[in-house]
């Protein structure tokens, strides 16, 4: 099993966002998290990464994963492209983009000089003519095309990613979910967070659904899912 988080719980102060939350997700698999905003897909997204506090079990490839530390969870093979992106906007396109090879290479030259930053770039050629400019300069959906090459260029065999398309024309969602097929088609894990179902539904094998912090279904896609697979 890929993924195997069991009674997840996350709270901030007194509110509970996720309680007891437990799913699978096997290797090669593309899961979708679905629900309504607020309800704790991203909480959940984050705990799992190591990027907030949280009480259960998260298991990686059959290892535990210590709470609160994302690093290991990278390094492990488990990457988090985050709501909203999280792009350091005065920064290059190119320096963003290797920050993804910086927990295993510890080092900003040897990331950009990284087999795995040419790999991420594969998915997006037109980001190639603006390698030198400020990702505050992109458009939202170039930015977010910027930050899904930074979590492919960490080499990850279980990608979350977090409502890539939210703000987003229909046309670049598209070539957004065109990507995650053809990640998936390679083999990689996806976990896909989206608040719409439908598009969710186009892409995934199988859908889990959360309602007030809780899983309450883990349906499988009547689609089949795996973009087309």
């Amino acid at each position: 099993m890929a993924l195997a988080v069991s009674d997840l719980s996350v709270t901030y102060g007194d509110f509970v966002a996720v309680e007891r939350a437990s799913f699978e997700v096997a290797e090669g698999e593309c899961v979708a998290i679905v629900g309504p905003n607020g309800n704790g897909k991203s909480s959940i997204a984050m705990a799992v990464a190591g990027l907030a506090d949280r009480r259960g079990t998260v298991r990686l490839f059959g290892e535990p994963a210590p709470a609160g530390d994302p690093v290991w969870t990278v390094r492990r093979g488990l990457v988090l492209v985050p709501e909203r992106r999280q792009l350091f906007p005065n920064l290059s396109v190119i320096d963003n983009i290797a920050l993804g090879c910086y927990a295993w290479t510890r080092s900003l030259k040897a990331a950009l000089r990284s087999d795995a930053v040419a790999h991420a770039l594969r998915f997006f050629p037109q980001l190639s003519t603006r390698l030198d400019q400020k990702v505050g300069t992109l458009s939202g959906g170039e930015q977010q095309m910027v930050a899904l090459a930074r979590g492919i260029a960490s080499r990850p065999r279980i990608l979350i990613i977090d409502e890539p398309c939210l703000g987003l024309a229909e046309i670049v969602s598209r070539r957004l979910y065109e990507v995650l097929a053809a990640m998936n088609r390679e083999g990689r894990t996806i976990v896909l967070i989206e608040e719409n179902p439908a598009r969710a539904l186009e892409l995934s094998h199988r859908v889990i659904r959360v309602q007030n912090g809780i899983v309450v279904d883990g349906a499988r896609s009547p689609h089949g899912g795996g973009g087309g697979r």
